[in-house]
């Protein structure tokens, strides 16, 4: 039988401890902030109490108000000899969104802490759990008086089941902390991928840095840093450690992290070079040969070149308006048949005379490649490069070659940026 936690007296004795969990810069490759993480300390026993069981333990709101308080106080408390070493040094603490409410928000409680210390605000960081505050009227006023006096914001836990986009609009935090569920294997996820991508465009969309908490692998570092993350959290870099006047030395880790960034990156800008250049290759070769042709005897041609290469989708061409001459002609095998309502080859005739991949060469390029985006013609992700040739009669034309995106050496196959833009 589990021995009931005696609330009351760990508030009353004081026994809480700290411990600290740093936050670290890719770019600077450093740490910039420790995280405080506050454990209970059973008055009887000494056992460490696990912070989820410590505050279940405080069952009104009273003694929850005491118990957070109690929780900055003492990592204020441990912070300081710290601060003393490196004024530079950061330091994010927790706060129980469900405790900021009428009777709270204006008790100052956390900037007179700080002040009392002697600690400069900018070096606070103010971490919270957007989706638990049970007022968000009060929650949008606490978070404009501290950021307005100099304490930087934390939105923690987003991407989680329950976190709000719109509370991250309205807070515009400085810092959106990704939840470990999103980050967990996220090199396995190509869904993960995405989300996080877009999560950190939103992030520096409204100035916010980005941080990725639980990162427990290079590989999971890796990839976060490839999709514009540029702070970290977790196992791999340090875990949850007591107090100590000399912060952890990650200078190791932190070069050899950005080394394999380097080198991966560059790997990847060259194999998706040369694939590049065999593309235009291709779509050159085919407009060429369709040069030599009537608009009539386009598509069975265009049949004849399906199998030039393995990634190659779709083929269709386009008058000099950006209406389309030929049936889109596809490879069987990339449709997908479980799709075909939602999925469906543009037909003769169709406008794409606002697609960018038409309109580049309406500018005066001749050959152009579009950024990776989902295809309507096959349900895939793909890129499309357009080409200007003249046929046989001397009329004006644009060749379009779908290619799949997914495959090794293609956008996010290689962990670069792969915007979809637009769909055709």
């Amino acid at each position: 039988m589990t021995t009931p936690i005696d609330i009351e007296r760990i508030i009353a004795q004081r026994r809480v401890r700290t411990l600290f969990q740093p936050l670290v810069s890719a770019r600077r490759k450093s740490v910039i902030a420790l995280e405080a993480l506050s454990r209970g300390l059973d008055p009887e026993s000494g056992a460490v109490i696990a912070p989820n069981a410590l505050f279940a333990a405080a069952k009104d709101r009273q003694t929850l108000v005491a118990l957070d308080r109690l929780c900055r106080e003492r990592a204020v408390e441990a912070f300081v000899p710290l601060y003393r070493e490196n004024k530079g040094l950061m330091l994010s603490i927790n706060i129980d969104t469900v405790v900021i409410r009428p009777e709270t928000v204006n008790s100052n409680h956390l900037f007179d802490l700080v002040k009392n210390h002697g600690i400069h605000p900018n070096n606070v960081i103010i971490e919270f759990v957007e989706s638990k505050a049970a007022d968000t009227d009060c929650l949008l006023q606490y978070v404009r008086r501290y950021a307005s006096a100099g304490f930087l914001i934390a939105l923690d836990d987003v991407g989680a089941a329950h976190s709000n986009l719109d509370r991250i609009l309205m807070l515009k935090p400085h810092i959106l902390k990704l939840d470990r569920s999103l980050i967990a294997d996220i090199h396995l996820s190509h869904n993960k991928r995405e989300i996080v991508r877009s999560l950190a465009r939103l992030g520096h969309g409204i100035g916010a840095m980005v941080l990725a908490e639980g990162v427990e692998s290079i590989e999971e570092a890796l990839c976060c840093l490839e999709r514009g993350v540029e702070m970290f959290q977790g196992y791999y870099f340090a875990r949850p450690a007591e107090p100590s006047p000399i912060l952890p030395d990650l200078g190791g880790r932190m070069e050899s992290l950005a080394a394999r960034f380097k080198a991966h990156t560059i790997a990847a800008i060259s194999r998706r070079k040369d694939q590049s250049a065999g593309h235009r290759k291709i779509v050159r070769t085919i407009a060429e040969a369709l040069a030599l042709l009537k608009p009539e005897a386009f598509e069975l041609a265009l049949t004849g070149f399906l199998d030039v290469a393995p990634d190659l989708e779709c083929l269709y061409i386009l008058n000099r308006r950006g209406i389309q001459i030929t049936e889109t002609i596809c490879n069987p095998h990339r449709l997908q048949e479980a799709c075909r309502f939602l999925f469906e080859p543009a037909t003769a005739g169709a406008d794409h005379s606002m697609k960018n991949y038409y309109l580049p060469l309406k500018a005066g390029l001749r050959i152009f490649t579009t950024e990776p985006y989902i295809s309507l013609a096959s349900g895939s992700k793909c890129i499309t490069l357009s080409i200007r040739f003249k046929d046989a009669q001397g009329h004006q034309c644009i060749l379009c070659v779908d290619l799949s995106a997914t495959l090794p050496g293609m956008g996010e196959a290689e962990g670069l940026p792969c915007p979809c833009p637009a769909a055709h």
